[in-house]
């Protein structure tokens, strides 16, 4: 009768291989009656016993109370047996009923993991050398034991297996020709992890050497070579110069300029055709071009007009004290910085729809309206929480709850951005609002003074 399963182990002791074993008291389980039966097994092969004396000495070894009760009980039918008769008997007694039938479900059912294909099929093999001696009709054949190591191995050792043309006359040999296989594919295994080791630590040392985002955005060289959103992404290395707007062409209007080789005071403002760029057709060069301001204008004008200097005071209607204002005093308002982009989704069938979108690149996120996003018929996405961290600038919290992936393109197709993710906020002022994650991505710089 087995002991309860809160007792601990036994522990098999043995100091030399022709020196009796030790069980010492405490529970034996199917495990360390395996330890104990290859013990005995030893000490017949190399102690100058006879096997009809073996038992007798092993037998005085069993230090357990309940053991030795047995033994004494029936000790002269148990020293006339043979070792592995003893064991047979003695397995009956210390383990529980159908215990075969436990180690048989163990076997079936173990499975190889991430275990070396070796060790675990040396598991398999014990498990069922211990039901062979002890004479169970549970103990599975070399060609059983076989089937159940190929249904139960692991699913790359499997496709490798199956890939493979193996022929093998015996099941120690089928053994050896797969344990090879599975060295092999460790190895191709650790091959490709360090490969990809060395992947990740070269894009890791390049993320280092790029440049932070706000040195990105300031960087002159960066400005040249970014293309805008109006820009092709073909032509992005190409140096162009920029759009006359109406603002430049009004400056260039009030200061004698021109607007083929853009100087102020050219000398040729009343008749265009004869700018000397006009009549060989060419353009300032792009890498020397200065924007067009209205200090550029008044310094020009001032070392055309030599001698000629002024200052102007103005009084301040609201104020008693004078003060000097220069006349290129700026704007107290100037215009938010938009530009047309083209989005589509799965509720625009035909050709995409136009939206001016605001660029601002002082904001964290970028953020589209709920409306535009029924219209699109966009995917929605769970947002986490911690990424609900809008403000407006009175402080007031801009809910958002959900993210949706989207792409945009201008200049007819001749951009387009790659995908980007947008929060999603009932009553955004702007259909769409493309902030710093946008700008940085796409290498996109804001010139205000464009």
């Amino acid at each position: 009768m087995p002991l309860a399963d809160n007792c601990p182990l036994a522990e098999v002791k043995v100091s030399k291989l022709k020196d009796c074993p030790m069980l010492t008291p405490c529970r034996l389980d199917i495990e360390k009656f395996q330890e104990w039966s290859n013990a005995c097994h030893q000490y017949l092969k190399h102690s100058e016993k006879k096997p009809k004396e073996i038992v007798r000495f092993v037998a005085d070894g069993m230090l357990e109370p309940r053991f030795m009760k047995w033994y004494h009980a029936n000790q002269t039918c148990i020293d006339a047996l043979l070792l592995d008769k003893y064991l047979t008997e003695f397995v009956k007694y210390v383990l529980p009923c159908k215990w075969e039938h436990g180690v048989r479900n163990m076997l079936l059912s173990s499975k190889q993991g991430n275990k070396p294909f070796a060790d675990w099929q040396i598991e398999l093999e014990n498990l069922n050398v211990l039901l062979a001696n002890t004479k169970s009709t549970c103990c599975l054949s070399d060609a059983s034991v076989q089937a159940q190591l190929e249904a139960n191995m692991n699913l790359d050792l499997r496709a490798k297996l199956d890939n493979t043309n193996l022929i093998a006359t015996t099941f120690p040999d089928w053994i050896r020709k797969v344990t090879e296989l599975n060295e092999d594919l460790h190895e191709e295994n650790a091959r490709t992890q360090r490969l990809i080791d060395a992947n990740n630590a070269a894009h890791a040392a390049e993320r280092q050497k790029r440049k932070p985002l706000v040195e990105r955005l300031s960087d002159p060289s960066t400005r040249t070579q970014s293309p805008s959103l109006m820009g092709s992404s073909a032509n992005a290395n190409i140096l162009r110069l920029p759009w006359l707007t109406e603002d430049k062409k009004r400056i260039l209007k009030e200061h004698e300029g021109c607007n083929q080789c853009q100087v102020f005071y050219c000398g040729h403002a009343k008749d265009l055709n004869k700018c000397p760029m006009k009549i060989n057709n060419t353009w300032p060069d792009p890498k020397n071009y200065k924007t067009l301001t209205l200090e550029t204008a008044l310094a020009t004008k001032n070392k055309t007009v030599a001698g000629y200097a002024y200052a102007k005071e103005i009084r301040d209607d609201n104020t008693d004290s004078d003060s000097y204002v220069p006349p290129s005093d700026p704007p107290l308002t100037g215009q938010h910085m938009k530009a047309t982009v083209k989005l589509s989704g799965p509720s625009i069938p035909s050709f995409p729809i136009s939206v001016k979108a605001l660029l601002d690149n002082g904001c964290p996120s970028t953020v589209i309206s709920d409306a535009l996003v029924t219209r699109l018929g966009l995917r929605h996405f769970p947002l986490p929480k911690e990424e609900d961290n809008l403000t407006s600038l009175s402080e007031l919290p801009l809910h958002c709850k959900e993210y949706v992936k989207l792409e945009l393109s201008a200049g007819k197709g001749a951009w387009s951005s790659g995908v980007s993710r947008a929060k999603i906020n009932v009553g955004l002022p702007v259909p769409l609002l493309l902030g710093i994650p946008f700008l940085s991505s796409e290498q996109i710089v804001l010139d205000v003074h464009a």
